[in-house]
């Protein structure tokens, strides 16, 4: 993908890969686990311009907690 209208920057190619997790822990609890760029890729999906290209996020991980009443 260029980064601008004069096609001079184009942004690398990149596949991240995220992966979730799911739990219930009872009838009432679910646990979920979730990391996003689980092969810690370095990429660059946004851009405006050619001198201002936003990386992407680092590998995250999350965990949540869901109950039902």
């Amino acid at each position: 993908m260029f980064t601008s209208t004069d096609n001079t920057v184009v942004l690398p190619a990149f596949t991240r890969v995220d992966a979730a997790l799911f739990m219930t822990v009872t009838r009432q609890l679910r646990a979920q686990l979730n990391m996003e760029n689980l092969l810690d890729e370095r990429y660059y999906p946004f851009s405006n311009g050619n001198n201002n290209i936003t990386p992407g996020s680092p590998r995250a991980l999350r965990l949540s907690l869901t109950t039902n009443f």
